[in-house]
């Protein structure tokens, strides 16, 4: 049970003293308050949600017009009604006002003027946060080095994927046929990708080895003043066995601020500064073992082999068909 601790709680009861000798109680019965028949201060009060729980199976009547008899946990308490010639004929009012609906009103709107919410985090966003909290180090660069959040029972029914991956490739490059200038565009940024570390080389042969193959496709916005092309790696590709790489990823809950509090936080001081942290994510490197996961294939020309990366970094992943983004 929880109880509030308040300074009092109601007044001294009963409010006249009560003639008990006339009820001929038991002398081995128990009373819960053995000064029940005399005014007393009032300690605790419990409520009536909890009161059928204290009784226990005795009860006595004392006389057919006193009181009844009833055993509780705490022992044999007293009530009922009183005949008038047993008890004076001092009359007692008790006034109750109920201030919930005000509370309830403050309460709202305390939450409307609130900047930040309560924590409401689902059970995967929590668990989550516990792999980020266990698993992330750092290199001997300082470079933060993060655990992918796999669901164990499904990554374990990732089956072949890099069939999808080499028939999608290949559709890009029929693409590049007839558009050159796209084709070059892509090269230089799956190069940089290699320059800047971000991806390495391996070697194809890995059977028997769980691993996930991601197709990759541009997207292209000309009217964009930064990113006019956009490389996006597919994770919700389904493999041979129907699971892809998103539903096998739990997801974590929103790190981002509030709209509302990065407006207000413009409210308070004269000058803001905005800023674009320049390939923010990919400074953050997966686990090697997790980069089994996040396998592309790429060849420079149509006549050289196919060859096999892995990345390195952390990658933003297309969103397709409400499967997360992460």
């Amino acid at each position: 049970m929880q109880f509030h601790v308040l300074p009092k709680l109601t007044i001294s009861l009963p409010t006249a003293a009560v003639d008990s000798s006339k009820w001929n109680l038991p002398p081995s019965m128990t009373l819960a308050d053995p000064c029940f028949h005399e005014p007393g201060p009032i300690d605790l009060i419990i409520g009536a949600e909890y009161y059928m729980d204290l009784l226990c199976d005795e009860r006595q009547k004392v006389t057919s017009e006193g009181p009844t008899l009833q055993n509780t946990v705490f022992g044999w308490i007293v009530s009922g009604r009183i005949p008038d010639n047993w008890a004076s004929s001092v009359v007692s009012v008790t006034h109750v006002c109920s201030t919930a609906e005000i509370q309830d009103q403050l309460t709202k709107f305390w939450e409307l003027e609130t900047c930040r919410t309560a924590c409401t985090h689902s059970t995967e966003e929590s668990a989550c946060e516990e792999i980020f909290d266990k698993t992330t180090t750092r290199d001997s660069e300082g470079r933060f080095v993060v655990a992918l959040p796999k669901k164990e029972h499904l990554i374990s029914q990732l089956r072949e994927s890099r069939a999808v991956a080499i028939r999608r490739f290949m559709g890009m490059e029929r693409r590049f046929a007839t558009n050159p200038a796209l084709k070059e565009e892509y090269t230089k940024f799956i190069r940089e990708y290699e320059d800047l570390g971000h991806m390495e080389q391996i070697s194809g042969d890995s059977i028997g080895e769980k691993e996930y193959y991601l197709p990759h496709h541009v997207v292209l916005k000309p009217e964009s003043t930064t990113t006019k092309l956009r490389v996006v790696f597919d994770a919700s590709c389904r493999t041979s066995s129907g699971v892809s790489l998103n539903e096998a990823l739990m997801v974590g809950p929103v790190v981002q601020d509030d709209i509302q509090d990065i407006s207000l936080r413009f409210r308070l001081h004269r000058y803001a500064l905005v800023g674009d942290v320049a390939k923010m994510y990919r400074m953050v490197l997966h686990t090697e073992d997790d980069r089994r996961f996040l396998k592309i294939v790429w060849r420079d020309e149509s006549t050289e082999p196919i060859r096999t990366y892995q990345l390195k970094t952390v990658t933003v992943y297309q969103k397709k068909e409400n499967q997360p983004t992460l």
